[in-house]
Formats: structure tokens, sequence, C-alpha cells
């Protein structure tokens, strides 16, 4: 396909489509500690995505030592290794042990409703060269008031990090992604802002980060509704030694944080119909830009 005529103000446009697909083996890593009574499922839609896919492929789970997720997942199909406690660790582990230039990691306890599975909605737009790494942009049932986002991620992010807000959608703390290989890094947190720190790494590392539009999906645990000052922390530390904010911006940050939180907390009150949850979010978002300015950032 040819492209048509342009202007003089597009200059150096290519005669023809830049991206191909390219054959690539793809690993399924699925975080499963703990998770027994939902990790066969998990398994069995990887498969079954890979095999939508037709690439090379493996599901690896990642389980802790006293775990009979194990069983249920070496019945399902998948192959197993331990790691200790923490989602760092089980991510460090689970790619440490797989082989494909593509990695897609799932939750062991998520059920997707949509079609087609996750891991080929994650997975072909790397296949295709429209990305090396993506983060699931996810729709769930019922609504949930986004916190996280709007109080935390979108007005930090926006303000030290502006490039990422686009890349990263409306749920960067999801845990189903993908990258190709050289894109996941050697450390990660322990704890749960490992998602958070793959994120940051990504957005330095990654060309193409793209969120991709996912369906209707649930879990057991709720949503991530409230930030930690974890998540903060990571935040400053990082900001910091990339040169995204001073000694003073990192100093004035934690104030800003509590205010917000505090804040929050009240202006939820007692919103519980899911129509009312965009007005108090965007509510909370103005807030959070307000203190912004308030603490000189």
């Amino acid at each position: 396909m040819r492209r048509p005529d342009t202007t003089d103000a597009v200059v150096d446009v290519a005669p023809s489509r830049r991206t191909v697909r390219r054959p690539r083996s793809v690993s399924v890593v699925v975080t499963a500690h703990g998770l027994e009574p939902t990790a066969g499922v998990v398994v069995e839609d990887a498969l079954r995505g890979l095999e939508e896919l037709g690439v090379p492929g493996e599901v690896v789970v990642v389980v802790g030592r006293a775990d009979r997720t194990a069983q249920v997942a070496l019945t399902a199909g998948a192959s197993v290794v331990e790691s200790r406690p923490g989602r760092g660790a089980a991510v460090l582990a689970g790619v440490a042990a797989s082989r494909g230039d593509v990695v897609c990691l799932l939750d062991g306890d998520v059920r997707y409703f949509g079609d087609p599975p996750l891991v080929p909605l994650l997975v072909e737009p790397i296949l295709g060269g429209l990305a090396d790494a993506c983060v699931s942009d996810l729709y769930w049932r019922p609504p949930h008031p986004r916190l996280w986002l709007h109080g935390f991620f979108a007005p930090l992010i926006g303000r030290v990090y502006p490039e990422l807000l686009p890349r990263a959608g409306s749920t960067p703390w999801s845990g189903q992604r993908a990258a190709l290989r050289a894109l996941w890094p050697a450390e990660l947190p322990d704890g749960a802002t490992a998602d958070l720190a793959l994120l940051l790494h990504w957005n330095r590392e990654a060309a193409l980060l793209r969120p991709v539009l996912a369906d209707d999906w649930t879990a057991p645990g709720r949503p991530r509704l409230e930030p930690s000052r974890a998540d903060l922390d990571l935040v400053v530390a990082d900001a910091l030694a990339h040169g995204r904010i001073d000694e003073t911006g990192a100093k004035a940050l934690p104030d800003w944080f509590e205010a917000v939180q505090s804040g929050a907390g009240e202006r939820w009150g007692d919103v519980v119909d899911p129509v009312d949850f965009a007005a108090a979010e965007r509510d909370v978002l103005e807030e959070a830009l307000r203190e912004l300015r308030a603490h000189g950032l």
C-alpha cells in the first residue's frame, strides 16, 4: 500500500507501511502465590491465547514454596517456578525462568471475559511492530472510584513524567502487561510497588509503550483504590535520580501527598453511586493540582 501524496509540510514520509509482523516466541508469566482456586483457569486462557497468536510459546506459573497452586498449574499445562514472597520477586523469577522473545505478565486470579483473550490482546501489538511494551487499560464492573489514578498518579506523574500519562492509560497499576524481553529489568522492588517501578522503567527504555484497551474482567481482590506512601517514595526517588525534581521538590512532595489523601477521604464521603464517581474523581484531581501549586511544585 502506497501513501497518498503529501504537501511540503510533511517530510521524509516512508512510501510504504513500515510495521511488519515478526514471528517471535512468547512466554506468559502468571504470578500465582496462593491462588490455587483460579490459577488453572488463567493457565488455560493463556494457552488458548498462545494458540490464537500462532507462535511458539509457554506458560510459566510462579508459586510459593508451601503452595498447592503448583500442582494445579502443572495439570493445566504450565511449567512452574518457585519464588520468595513479594510481587517483584515473583515477576523476576518468572521472567528469569522463561525463554520467549516477548514476555506477557498476568495475575493468577484475573478472569477476563473479552475476545480475544488477554494474551493476544497484549502481545499482538508487539508482534506487529506497533509497540515495544503494552499495559492493559482495563474496564471493570462494578465501577470503582479511582483515587490512585486521580489523587496520585495523574497529578504527580503529570508533573514529573508528563510523557508517561498517554503511554500508561487509565489503569497504570494493572498487572496485565507485556514487553520485549530486553525491556524487563534485572531488579524490582519486592512489594506492591513493583508494577509502578516497571512502568517507570519502561517509560525510559521503551520507544513504543502503549496502553491496550481491555474488556470486562473480574478478580477476587479489589482494584487499587488508594495510593500508599511506598508508591510516593518510589516516584520521588526515581524522579530525583533522573533529574525530574530537585531536593526542594522531593522534600515538599510528602506534605502534598498527606494533604491530598486526607482531603480525598473526606471528599469521597458517602459517594456510593457509580454515576457520581466521575464528578468525585474530577474534584479529587483538581484538589491534587491545587495542592501541587500550593506546595510550590
